[in-house]
């Protein structure tokens, strides 16, 4: 499927345009390998089941750490790559939000990483309140309002710079709504978020992959033209 975008690129935006599309797809893979290992959670809610269930998978749920620590360097490669590219266009402020979006996307990914490690850690050391703690953060921790600005912010550059098509620029701010609904949720919610974050994940996960289609694509036609500057 050919998706129509003009964009005036030179020979270090394709590859940035290459490098940002990688980043993003390596970001989609680990993140992906994140979510299976760690399964579905436990089905009991208290500390004993929730021990229970990471001492029970505590090396598949260490691995799973180790894949998203792995997605969240990706995305970093993702989010510089963009960034350039949107300033070659002349338009820092939106580069700004990008970036500062995308560093706190990951900041508060690491954090989150480190209690979902800690948790298993201390499951394993049978302490019981420390557990229930530590089960509360990691499922508090507000990565979804990250992930919303992310989005608003790639969506908006991608439109003004015409590195996205439309319909996926309109797309992603669409799925910001969502995101940013399920923000609010969680905060205004008595209870940890349940399965149903994973059609948030989900969503997230098909548009960045979408996204990264499209600037392979920008990528594979701006190349021709690129070699063509060079030989004239």
């Amino acid at each position: 499927m050919m998706i129509g975008m003009t964009i005036d690129v030179a020979e270090n935006s394709v590859q940035a345009l290459r490098t940002a599309a990688l980043g993003a797809l390596v970001f989609d893979v680990l993140y992906v390998v994140h979510r299976l290992l760690q399964e579905l959670g436990p089905d009991d809610d208290t500390p004993a089941g929730i021990s229970a269930f990471n001492v029970a998978h505590r090396s598949a749920l260490l691995a799973s750490e180790v894949a998203v620590g792995l997605a969240l360097l990706a995305i970093i490669v993702f989010i510089a790559a963009f960034t350039s590219l949107i300033r070659q266009a002349g338009r820092d402020a939106l580069a700004t939000a990008v970036t500062v979006s995308g560093a706190a996307f990951v900041a508060l990914g690491f954090i989150s990483q480190a209690a979902e490690t800690a948790l298993v850690g201390v499951a394993d050391a049978g302490d019981q309140s420390a557990v229930l703690a530590l089960h509360h953060l990691q499922g508090r921790i507000p990565i979804v309002w990250t992930i919303t600005a992310l989005t608003v912010a790639v969506s908006l550059a991608g439109l003004r710079t015409r590195l996205l098509p439309t319909w996926l620029g309109v797309a992603g701010l669409v799925a910001a709504s969502v995101f940013a609904l399920g923000s609010m949720s969680s905060v205004l919610g008595r209870t940890l978020e349940g399965n149903s974050s994973l059609f948030g994940v989900g969503l997230f996960i098909v548009w960045l992959l979408l996204v990264a289609l499209c600037l392979w694509q920008a990528a594979g036609t701006a190349a021709p033209e690129s070699e063509a500057e060079h030989q004239q």
